[in-house]
């Protein structure tokens, strides 16, 4: 059910850094979800949320969600996200199935908090978010290109529907 769909190119990416001087209590809140890589449940949504709330532990709760194409129904999920080291990284250790934790670190973050790039422990697990629907094209553009830095193959990238806007102008 939630099996990752690793390409044979995929490894641990030494060069995922994640953020410092990371400010938690602005990054909370709601996102959209502009790209991904697909793998699991990820696949193949459009129109999808998410929402961190920070909790009394100091750890991130994780709401996700997404309009599943193939049976015309909204799909959820909820995780939690826990820092490795001091709250002012960006990284994390997350888990959407209570079973086990996986990477999940702010490899880049607008100064305004307005779009975040999260990387998991290798390149398989990639994510943009933005506070809007669509990102500009020169973010977007630097961004993706960033991301083939740290090795995310760029040909893998889904560009996410949101309520008719296609991010990348393509249908």
């Amino acid at each position: 059910w939630w099996v990752s769909q690793r390409s044979p190119k995929t490894v641990p990416a030494a060069s995922i850094e994640p953020v410092a001087d990371f400010d938690v209590e602005r990054f909370v809140g709601d996102w959209y979800e502009i790209a991904r890589i697909e793998r699991g449940i990820g696949k193949p949504l459009t129109r999808s949320r998410v929402e961190y709330s920070l909790q009394d532990d100091g750890s991130l709760a994780i709401s996700s969600r997404g309009f599943h194409t193939g049976t015309h129904r909204w799909v959820e999920s909820t995780g939690t996200a826990r820092f490795v080291g001091s709250p002012h990284f960006g990284a994390m250790k997350a888990s959407f199935l209570g079973l086990f934790f996986e990477g999940y670190h702010i490899v880049a973050i607008d100064p305004n908090y307005q779009w975040a790039m999260i990387m998991g422990d290798t390149t398989d697990s990639f994510r943009l978010l933005s506070r809007t629907p669509v990102l500009d094209g020169e973010t977007t553009d630097r961004l993706v290109y960033q991301a083939e830095l740290m090795g995310v193959e760029a040909e893998r990238i889904h560009w996410v529907m949101q309520d008719g806007v296609n991010p990348t102008g393509q249908w």
